[in-house]
């Protein structure tokens, strides 16, 4: 079973529309300036949170908590992932993955055996660009397929890139709605500092302009069902 970092007993935030528990996954082949689970990332994987103890929790509130977001970290890392949210399913539990969308065949499993029912990809800027955050040629190409790979699937998702103006211009972030365009949901998270962030002198401490934002979203609303700024 994955180690779990830990997890968040309720989040009305995390899964659309979903009252779930947030799990974290520890490790990840990524280094994004921006990320605010740098522990996760930076240091060697380690289990804080049983199994068990996650489980048992999930039991006892069965009546209120509806689904779980994997998130981490990159939770696809992990070759025994299948296994666990194999368990969460048989729970009657609805899932949601989130990841980086390096590893597609890993996710290509997993959504051929229904594990999983919504997925969130992180975009982090147009495939040229990824440089920043993966020094790894196969990442980005494993980008490309995963991109593919949700939109041509039955699976609900969403695509999503966090906005940072040090990282990210307009002109970028139209070429990534040209990139996936006509996908079903693409959302702008505006960048907000936490006391976790990998590169805190990189990113700074003032939060993604809202303003820029809205302006974002008009640019690039042609090529998506639906576009949801999140800040």
């Amino acid at each position: 079973m994955p180690l779990i970092y830990d997890f968040m007993p309720v989040s009305l935030s995390d899964y659309p529309g979903v009252v779930a528990c947030t799990v974290f996954l520890p490790g990840c082949n990524f280094r994004c300036p921006y990320c605010h689970n740098g522990p996760l990332v930076t240091q060697s994987p380690r289990g804080n949170v049983a199994e068990s103890a996650l489980f048992e929790y999930l039991e006892k509130r069965k009546n209120l908590v509806d689904g779980v977001c994997v998130t981490g970290g990159e939770p696809t890392l992990w070759s025994d992932l299948g296994d666990f949210l194999e368990k969460l399913k048989k729970r009657g539990l609805k899932v949601k993955l989130d990841t980086n969308g390096s590893r597609p065949e890993n996710l290509k499993k997993l959504l051929h055996k229904g594990l999983v029912d919504y997925v969130a990809v992180d975009i982090k800027a147009p495939p040229e660009g990824y440089n920043l955050f993966t020094k790894q040629k196969e990442h980005v190409e494993g980008v490309l397929k995963t991109v593919e790979l949700v939109i041509t699937s039955s699976v609900d998702y969403e695509f999503r890139t966090t906005v940072h103006e040090r990282i990210l211009s307009l002109e970028d972030i139209k070429a990534v709605a040209r990139w996936l365009s006509g996908a079903k949901r693409y959302v702008l998270q505006g960048y907000r500092y936490s006391e976790g962030v990998i590169d805190p002198e990189f990113c700074g401490k003032k939060p993604c302009d809202k303003a820029f934002l809205e302006r974002a979203k008009e640019e690039i609303s042609e090529h998506f069902g639906e576009v949801v700024i999140r800040s």
